[in-house]
């Protein structure tokens, strides 16, 4: 018997999210999609030597998606951001004490005859927030509601450096 795992949703509507703290995977993920990205470019403009930063935030911009919206609350910070189309499982996101990645990632197989998996073509979004301040890792936690994702984390008490 294969095992499943299912969203569970809370009793307003929304789907948990698990939450990856102080991990890299995701960042290593959407550095790797960029420099893919950046040596097409590379290859595409003729194998032209001397335009490697210019092709690499060009790379970026394609790639990745700052969240434009970090909302400050008296604790801490929240961000919403649009996942349609995304389902709670296809999504991951990484924290640390500095930002956030929030990947969404879709396959879609199709048949052509017989054979199921043909083709495939994967769909993959990459969201970067940065904390205006440094947050506690453990503290994060994220929901799915309405096609749309919800991260809040807490700020780290900050503390006199006179008291140290």
């Amino acid at each position: 018997m294969a095992s499943q795992t299912a969203a569970t949703k809370l009793r307003d509507g929304s789907i948990p999210v698990p939450v990856h703290k102080e991990c890299k995977h995701l960042k290593d993920r959407a550095n790797d999609a960029v420099a893919r990205r950046a040596y097409s470019l590379y290859l595409s403009d003729g194998a032209t030597d001397g335009r490697d930063l210019e092709n690499w935030l060009r790379a970026e911009s394609e790639i990745l998606t700052r969240v434009p919206d970090v909302r400050e609350s008296s604790s801490g910070y929240t961000v919403n951001v649009p996942l349609q189309g995304f389902r709670p499982e296809e999504i991951q996101v990484d924290v640390d004490e500095n930002g956030a990645v929030i990947a969404a990632d879709r396959v879609q197989r199709g048949d052509r005859g017989q054979h199921a998996s043909d083709w495939a073509s994967e769909e993959s979004v990459f969201l970067v927030a940065d904390w205006p301040s440094t947050i506690d890792p453990a503290s994060a936690s994220a929901y799915v509601k309405s096609d749309g994702l919800t991260l809040t984390v807490r700020r780290t008490e900050s503390r006199n450096w006179a008291e140290r």
